[in-house]
């Protein structure tokens, strides 16, 4: 192919999935500095965000109470497909002693962060690669207060800590936020924020969180348009949960209100997603209503809509009542659900029907389901499975049964069969 123009064999390479370029790195030595420039990378995913034509990989943690769960499954399909296989993917944490998490419910350009059980060991890994990058764990001791400062400040403890992970667009850089907040006698009383970016490979604080905000509602803040969101209470309203944004080329923060004007704590159980580059509100009311609301507009209070309300008499039998939807189809004309982890399905918004998404060999018990877009990103980092030192080529396992990815030991599988 050399008689073609640099920029034609650019734009062909452009279009082909991640798997595939991997591959070609060996064709020639101007394939392979083309591949690894930056500049085609970025090319790369942006076409594949336009389009929306990057592979879907839906990742899989397997969950066994008698050992760790720290075998991963990765389910490919395309656009509207109703059967896939499952296929035993590794992962870069090798800790066969404790767990290994996926911690977040996406990704963010093929990248998800997992770190293990205590947190002492964190990585961002590019699973449609198999490509990683560790991530140095400072410990973080919480500052002294000023003499001027009260005394339940002065005498506070951590409480909890929340990560999220996202893309700066400004700055060109991903990070990582750690949300530590801190409690006297049981009374949440202040945080400390602190972020990592991946260009520098360094960690820093920034502003604590508002002193109106406290107790995000789950372990990790979702991203979408620049910024990190997670639910919060209002100090200042009684019962009153709001959304806090925090963006990570300013970072600065902003509130805005949810949708769920019913609200209640003990009556809705609210989690949010990202779902087509939106914000979205899910809110399952008294187990007998599951609404999801989208954001049209980022940071917008006004621009919340409803999407689909399904009543529970509404679902088939085989579906659990608490659904999550993972990604619109590409005609953005039904939306992939996953029922507490058990099942797969496609929700059709017009027709309000659902259609079951059947792949075999997946495991018959599994605890977090991560849908990640095939990329480039990390391609420099290190090698999940390490190169033999003969230099012969690697083999690529196999997919064709579901004992291939025994590696010596019974793993239980399950193929949906309704």
């Amino acid at each position: 192919m050399s008689f073609l123009p640099p920029e034609l064999i650019f734009d062909i390479l452009s279009r082909l999935p991640p798997k595939d370029l991997m591959r070609f790195l060996c064709v020639s030595e101007a394939w392979y500095a083309l591949i690894h420039d930056q500049i085609f990378i970025k090319a790369h995913l942006q076409r594949s965000i336009e389009t929306n034509s990057a592979p879907l990989t839906i990742l899989l943690r397997k969950f066994s109470p008698e050992c760790p769960p720290s075998h991963f499954f990765s389910l490919s399909f395309s656009d509207n497909e109703t059967t896939g296989t499952a296929v035993k993917t590794e992962q870069p944490l090798k800790c066969p002693d404790e767990y290994t998490d996926i911690l977040l419910g996406y990704s963010v350009h093929g990248l998800v962060w997992i770190h293990n059980d205590d947190e002492s060991d964190m990585a961002l890994w590019n699973p449609s690669i198999q490509k990683f990058k560790k991530i140095h764990v400072p410990t973080f001791e919480p500052e002294a207060s000023s003499s001027s400062g009260s005394e339940m400040e002065q005498r506070r403890e951590p409480w909890d800590a929340c990560y999220g992970f996202g893309y700066d667009s400004v700055h060109d850089d991903h990070k990582l936020v750690r949300i530590v907040e801190f409690a006297k006698e049981g009374r949440i009383v202040g945080s400390q924020v602190h972020i990592y970016s991946l260009k520098s490979n360094s960690w820093k604080r920034i502003q604590d969180m508002p002193r109106n905000c406290f107790g995000i509602h789950h372990d990790y803040l979702m991203f979408c348009n620049g910024a990190l969101s997670c639910l919060v209470y209002n100090r200042l309203c009684k019962n009153q949960v709001t959304i806090l944004t925090l963006s990570l080329a300013s970072e600065k923060y902003c509130q805005f209100r949810n949708p769920v004007h019913h609200l209640n704590i003990n009556e809705s159980r609210l989690t949010l997603r990202v779902l087509g580059g939106c914000l979205c509100l899910c809110d399952t009311f008294l187990e007998t209503q599951h609404d999801v609301w989208i954001m049209k507009e980022h940071g917008v209070a006004e621009s919340w809509t409803l999407l689909y309300s399904i009543e529970r008499g509404d679902l088939p039998w085989w579906i659990d009542f608490m659904c999550v939807p993972l990604v619109f189809s590409r005609n953005g004309e039904m939306v992939l659900l996953s029922d507490n982890n058990t099942i797969f399905f496609w929700y059709d918004l017009k027709e309000k029907s659902f259609k079951r998404a059947k792949f075999h060999g997946r495991p018959c018990a599994y605890e977090m389901t991560v849908v990640c877009w095939g990329s480039l990103c990390l391609l420099d980092g290190d090698p999940v499975i390490a190169e033999p030192e003969t230099g012969r080529q690697q083999k690529v396992p196999t997919t064709s049964t579901k004992r291939k990815y025994s590696s010596g030991e019974d793993e239980e599988t399950y193929d949906d069969c309704l």
